[in-house]
């Protein structure tokens, strides 16, 4: 799962098609651009994401040959110190296991003839899945290892023809998911293959410049998806890892699925670092897959996935014991789900194909909850209110579940900004029972009953008269400091929208028209006149240049977008923000009273692209 965070050197893209030290994305005469490609990738039809969103919940498994090792090789086990070795950061996943430990291709493929796991048990598998409220699986048909986990007859470098047990145990799940009403789902791992010598990444086996990736390509990673699309009865997705370097090749396997099942989904990490290239260079795929265990600290508007483990590991790891406890689980899933995504949960299995008795039992009481509060998690939106200081709230349709995770001391729960009438509050579990509700200005103040139903978190329902609308915050200056407007406190319009990336960053995107506006309510201590800076990332072949307007009460500015450097993930070099994000002074405004202002950005015209990818406004006074 996890990702390498590489040390270009001049051999590192060389058998991709790059010449010796060059560290651009020319590969194989095709130079990666972003906007270039007309995909439908950034607004995919609601009948394909329709189910995800419904779905919240979903189950990952981690299973393969490294399953029999536990996280074990020679008396060695891992995690390993993360010192760097040759080209790459050392890999602490035991699922990467032959990585960290070099081991040979040839020494590997023997542990295909250990692996028997005759305790597997597809509908158990399924079964738990649903008692824990989980709506969706993802199991590992080719890890980095190249081991297919099916009946593969493009390479017998699979779990029937290499192994004794001779069985196929996608078949196994495909057909008990259809059975138990779960989605079924693969995840394939389209760029690194270590079996197969034209692949990447295996550098301790095969020589690099001895490649045509191509021939992999064409050869093993087209025809193995091509065989899961066409085997395994429909899909709901096909979550991809390790990005591709070349859009056509990403283009190509996006069209195989769609053209295959039109509904399955694709994860956004198809093209390498999931933001080249597409007709939004955030996003190529139908939803965001973020970090390995990252969250956002807010409200995200594009849609995502945040995958998280059930303890440290993804696969199977016999040294690995910090299980996550329940309660923990339910808030990581609560909070997902409140910040409009869906909460993938993994487990790894056995070499002998059981799933861990600490996990079962932490899914079983996951599900004890799931169960009797799925009103409040399914079918849901994000929370419209800021950060609430006792737990997390979740919308569908005139209705506010309050999750309190933290039971107020007073026993009263306050909510600010609130416009809708309450008609009723009541705890989920007991609705015969009304609890009293009280109004104070824009404040609104909810009374408990007694104690927690549930310890882990009792969730309380609001209806309200009509869709539930909240005041926007309002940004206060404090004495005479500066005002920061970031992307997370915004209010977007029309397609703008805020945006979270896999690098932890929140900003403005698919804003390309005057509708497309941002804006926020500040308040201003004393009359002043204040410097306006803008930071955004932005790029010359997103038509540098176009104008946009900055408006403060009934003052206005204008300024043209320029060109803020290549994004280094365009480069091919480590960073960490991926985005080159730049300050800019705009002018200054003249606030002649203290008081409340609405700021509002908005493109000048039509811009044909993103506008930029704003990440703040900050008014400092004079």
């Amino acid at each position: 799962m996890k990702r390498r965070e590489f040390l270009w050197e001049s051999t590192a893209l060389v058998g991709l098609g790059a010449e010796p030290g060059n560290t651009s994305l020319a590969l194989k005469g095709v130079q990666i651009t972003r906007g270039s490609s007309g995909k439908e990738a950034a607004n995919p039809p609601e009948e394909r994401l329709g189910w995800f969103r419904e779905a919240k919940f979903g189950m990952m498994i981690h299973w393969g040959l490294y399953s029999v090792l536990g996280g074990e090789w020679r008396g060695k086990q891992l995690p390993l110190p993360g010192e760097e070795q040759g080209q790459f950061y050392m890999e602490d996943n035991v699922e990467m296991i032959m990585e960290p430990f070099r081991i040979p291709l040839a020494e590997y493929r023997e542990i295909g003839k250990q692996f028997n796991p005759v305790n597997f048990d597809a509908q158990r598998w399924v079964r738990l899945a649903k008692a824990a409220g989980m709506k969706y699986i993802v199991i590992t048909s080719k890890h980095q290892d190249g081991f297919a986990m099916f009946h593969s007859k493009v390479s017998k470098y699979n779990i029937v023809d290499a192994t004794p047990f001779k069985r196929d145990p996608l078949k196994e799940l495909s057909e008990a998911c259809q059975q138990e009403g779960i989605r079924f789902c693969v995840y394939y791992s389209h760029r690194d293959d270590w079996e197969d010598p034209n692949s990447y990444a295996n550098y301790w086996d095969f020589h690099e410049r001895k490649r045509n990736f191509e021939k992999y390509y064409e050869g093993k990673a087209l025809p193995q998806v091509r065989e899961l699309l066409t085997g395994y009865g429909p899909l709901g997705l096909i979550w991809f890892d390790h990005g591709m370097y070349t859009m056509r090749q990403a283009e190509q396997m996006l069209d195989l699925v769609h053209s295959l099942q039109p509904h399955c989904l694709v994860n956004s990490r198809l093209l390498i670092d999931s933001r080249m290239g597409a007709s939004w260079p955030e996003l190529m795929g139908d939803y965001e897959s973020l970090n390995d265990h990252g969250l956002p600290a807010s409200e995200a508007q594009n849609y995502f996935e945040v995958p998280q483990t059930l303890n440290q590991s993804w696969g199977y790891s016999k040294f690995d014991d910090t299980w996550k406890p329940p309660r923990e689980v339910i808030h990581q899933l609560v909070n997902t789900v409140s910040k409009g995504g869906n909460y993938l949960l993994d487990v790894g299995p056995t070499g002998e194909g059981t799933i861990p008795q600490p996990a079962v039992d932490i899914l079983e009481k996951v599900g004890a909850w799931t169960g009797p509060n799925g009103e409040s998690i399914y079918d849901t939106s994000a929370s419209p209110f800021g950060e609430l200081p006792w737990g997390r709230c979740t919308v569908k349709g005139e209705r506010l579940y309050l999750h309190v995770f933290e039971w107020p001391q007073d026993g009263v729960l306050s909510l600010v900004g609130l416009k809708n009438e309450v008609k009723k509050a009541y705890q989920l579990l007991d609705s015969s029972r009304t609890l009293d509700v009280r109004r104070d200005k824009d404040k609104l103040f909810v009374r408990l009953s007694g104690k927690p139903v549930d310890q882990d978190d009792t969730v309380i329902v609001l209806e309200t008269a009509g869709k539930p609308e909240v005041d926007p915050p309002v940004i206060v200056q404090k004495d005479s400091s500066s005002i920061m407007l970031t992307a997370v406190t915004a209010v977007t319009t029309a397609k703008a929208i805020k945006y979270y990336s896999r690098f932890g960053d929140y900003h403005i995107s698919k804003w390309s028209d005057p509708r497309d506006s941002v804006a926020w309510q500040i308040e201003t201590s004393q009359p002043n006149r204040y410097q306006v800076w803008i930071t955004y990332a932005a790029q010359d072949e997103w038509q540098v240049g176009k104008k946009y307007g900055v408006s403060v009460g009934s003052e206005a500015l204008e300024a043209a977008v320029v060109d803020t450097g290549a994004f280094c993930f365009d480069t091919g070099l480590p960073c960490e923000t991926g985005y080159q994000y730049r300050t800019y002074n705009i002018g200054i405004v003249n606030l002649s009273e203290a008081g409340q202002y609405k700021l509002t950005i908005r493109p000048a015209g039509t811009t044909g692209h993103d506008l930029m990818y704003l990440k703040s406004i900050e008014l400092t006074p004079l």
